[in-house]
């Protein structure tokens, strides 16, 4: 047994059979063979040793006379294939464990790749690589027409990876995938973000989580403590499934308060509404009880068909809008870029996309794709009640620019006789400390503000959402940060505008009394999360949150603020599992 700790994003627990992303999404079924069948599985594998170097060799001819660096690579894959120590190695495993020949060859394969990663020298990093690809290449042999990827599968797994892009996380589908963990990564990670979305426990910055783990492995996921168990024994197999069960039955309580309003003990109503990534996750939301889509992400309705333009974005719009029926929806413009990566050519790559041509400014730079996108939420709504968010927009310029471009649209549309809701309330997303601390000059310009507190902490804390080193230095408890939503929310109230949130902060429940108490009525939170902050808002007076909210301002150190909501929450929120 061993156990890895990283940094929890997306609560529940998970005990499932690995699959390994990046082992080409290919599963291991069996690991283990009987005595009798050892010299058999021997001599599987060096047929399949044989079938991978013909394999090679065919592409090597294919080539012709051309030896550039691409037959050199397979050629070298050719020698790494046949070497007798490596061959050794895997047959010893197959003869003195009864490994199968696809987990003797994961075991070994692993156990390199760990021993080059650690080396200074550039040449043998390199090798990793090839030992990679030499392993991918020896799997697929080996399982042939058992080969199973993510896009097949029939069972229930959780996905280890050493990161996921938004297009791959995109394509899991909660039926199957139980929970993942991940080498890299932070709390606000788009990936993460999409883990709560779906539902399903993740832990992240993980480290060498990928390399430890081989298909097929039993593992434990904790999204709540931040561990992955690899191997559990069994007490501690039992005990975990205890915990699994126990999460099912509080989850089936709280679903049953979908129907009790979302008011304070004192009769103060906060809306909750939901943010969404994908159309098939806003039937949940609205089951939850849902007052509307304070969020609708668009990037991954971008990622599943890319070139797909106005006509596929009209067909996601209208999809949500008929299931949540009165309700209103918000739609975020693009926010490509960041971690949402973007694919470059070499000479366009940037140092730190984080600060670079992302969201506005990349719509801005590609304004045939943004006036795709404006055209397709017009359109979108004559069938429901659309409102209109630009994210990472910097400075009044920026706010006139977006709209500058929305009415050129609308009059485009106007021309063209087609029919859309003039009155489309737009607003923005307060993500850049500019912004906020100017909001009260913007708000004369929107109909309403959605808090951002993902980047907004990123930013006000110069601290990479997104990079594992320095995720413990992500505080969105930070004086700084609160001072910024207290400002906030302040601009907006004077200039008469709605003020919501819509970042992660939101869906933390140590967070909620805090933000109820600094006058925010507005949340729009991750579906599966919409339960328990609910049962959050009902257990809670105003007046006792609005003086935890004083006390917290008047701290100097966000770790002595995240202590005082702790202690506040175990006085306050008996019940709520503090």
């Amino acid at each position: 047994m061993e156990t890895r700790k990283g940094i929890p994003v997306s609560p529940g627990i998970a005990i499932r059979e690995a699959m390994i992303l990046d082992t080409e999404e290919i599963h291991i079924p069996q690991r283990f063979i009987e005595s009798e069948r050892v010299e058999a599985e021997a001599a599987r594998y060096e047929e399949g040793v044989r079938a991978a170097e013909q394999s090679l060799q065919r592409e090597i001819e294919r080539m012709g006379g051309d030896r550039g660096i691409n037959a050199q690579i397979l050629e070298i894959h050719k020698t790494l294939l046949g070497d007798p120590v490596l061959k050794n190695e895997i047959l010893s495993l197959i003869r003195q464990k009864q490994y199968t020949a696809e987990h003797a060859v994961a075991r070994t394969m692993s156990r390199y790749i760990k021993k080059f990663e650690v080396m200074d020298s550039p040449i043998i990093a390199e090798r990793v690589h090839d030992l990679y690809d030499i392993e991918k290449l020896l799997l697929s042999t080996l399982l042939g027409s058992r080969l199973d990827t993510m896009q097949e599968l029939d069972r229930e797994v959780v996905v280890i990876a050493h990161n996921l892009t938004p297009a791959q996380a995109a394509k899991l589908d909660s039926k199957w995938v139980r929970g993942f963990a991940m080498d890299v990564g932070g709390k606000t990670s788009h990936t993460a973000i999409m883990a709560r979305a779906l539902g399903i426990p993740a832990v992240v910055a993980l480290e060498e989580i990928s390399t430890a783990v081989i298909a097929g492995d039993t593992v434990i996921i904790d999204g709540f403590r931040g561990l992955v168990i690899v191997d559990p024994d069994d007490a501690t197999l039992r005990d975990y499934r205890a915990r699994e069960a126990n999460v099912h039955k509080v989850a089936r309580r709280l679903r049953k308060e979908t129907t009790l309003p979302s008011e304070t003990i004192d009769g103060h109503r906060v809306e909750l509404q939901a943010n969404v990534e994908l159309p098939q996750e806003v039937h949940a939301a609205m089951a939850l009880g849902a007052a509307g889509i304070g969020l609708l992400r668009t990037e991954f309705i971008h990622f599943q068909k890319p070139r797909g333009g106005e006509a596929w974005h009209l067909q996601h719009y209208q999809r949500v809008l008929k299931e949540v029926g009165d309700r209103p929806v918000t739609i975020r413009t693009l926010d490509l870029g960041g971690d949402k990566g973007l694919e470059r050519a070499e000479d366009q790559r940037e140092e730190n996309p984080f600060l670079g041509c992302r969201s506005i400014r990349y719509c801005f730079a590609n304004p045939e794709l943004f006036r795709e996108q404006l055209r397709a939420i017009l359109r979108a709504s004559m069938f429901g009640r659309v409102k209109i968010m630009f994210p990472m927009v910097g400075s009044v310029g920026d706010v006139e620019r977006a709209v500058g471009f929305f009415e050129q649209v609308k009059e485009e549309l106007r021309q063209n006789g087609e029919q859309f809701d003039t009155e489309i309330p737009v607003g923005v997303m307060v993500e850049v400390p500019s912004l906020a601390i100017t909001a009260d000059q913007v708000a004369r310009h929107v109909q309403f503000f959605s808090i951002g507190t993902n980047d907004l902490v990123q930013y006000t804390l110069a601290v990479d959402r997104g990079n594992e080193h320095v995720a413990a230095l992500y505080d969105p408890v930070h004086p700084a940060v609160l001072r910024l939503l207290a400002a906030s929310l302040a601009a907006g109230d004077r200039a008469g505008i709605e003020v919501s949130i819509c970042g992660e902060m939101a869906s933390e429940r140590l967070y909620i009394p805090l933000l109820i108490g600094l006058g925010y009525r507005r949340l729009s939170v991750s579906p599966p999360m919409i339960p328990e902050v609910r049962r959050i808002v009902r257990s809670i007076q105003v007046y006792d949150a609005v003086r935890l909210a004083a006390q917290c301002s008047g701290l100097a150190d966000g770790m002595e603020i995240a202590a005082l909501l702790r202690s506040w929450a175990r006085d306050y929120l008996p019940d709520t599992g503090w």
